[in-house]
């Protein structure tokens, strides 16, 4: 059974090449994502995860008209950086549409202060948190035969983290955690110019049985 498991993991690769299609309907999108929100871990169950879906003009925008212009401030007088990124983000907004992640701050403040004794950690743990709950989106965005890739933009620019919020209408304690543009993929996966490598495994993972 594990195997199974296994082999669908490996399905879940990066795309950067996305076209406006989706393999399956918007209900089905948004049950994907209800489903991972709901059943992926948290610590002491405290639930902090939140995703929302975008797709359409509501996606084009929120690259192009929150991300882009945001993003490209922070990149001073750097005319290469500043080619390189509007081409970026014009290829994640050609997708069919994005879903972002975000941690609810309030909950995490509230856990810290309930349970002093982890308060240095509850912040770490919604980061392990959101880290699965994204893993559990893509692969099942994979599964379905989408491909996406994984953004992190609200992280640099502060400016583009409170637009969002003020998009969209969040809360102010939602933290956004990452972005994940999806489509169907119109290319191969990965950067064709760094080929996905991987160094040997005995490097990563020790084993010690009795």
């Amino acid at each position: 059974m594990s195997s199974t498991f296994l082999n669908l993991i490996k399905t879940r690769r990066t795309h950067y090449g996305l076209s406006k299609v989706s393999t399956v309907p918007d209900a089905k999108l948004r049950s994907i994502v209800e489903e991972a929100v709901k059943y992926t871990p948290s610590p002491f169950n405290m639930q902090a995860g939140r995703a929302i879906v975008v797709t359409g003009n509501r996606s084009d925008s929120l690259w192009e008209k929150i991300v882009k212009p945001g993003h490209l401030k922070t990149l001073g007088e750097d005319e290469a950086s500043i080619k390189v990124y509007t081409q970026k983000i014009s290829e994640y907004a050609a997708g069919y549409g994005t879903i972002l992640f975000f941690e609810d701050q309030a909950i995490v403040n509230a856990m810290s202060a309930k349970i002093v004794a982890f308060a240095s950690e509850f912040p770490v743990w919604s980061e392990n948190a959101t880290g699965m709950l994204q893993s559990n989106v893509w692969t099942a965005l994979a599964l379905e035969g989408m491909g996406a890739s994984l953004q992190h933009y609200t992280a640099y620019s502060p400016e583009v983290s409170a637009n969002v919020l003020k998009e969209f209408d969040l809360p102010t304690t939602w933290k956004c955690t990452a972005m994940m543009p999806f489509g169907v993929p119109t290319g191969e996966p990965g950067n064709p110019s760094r080929p996905k490598t991987f160094i040997p495994v005995e490097e990563r993972v020790k084993v010690f049985f009795e």
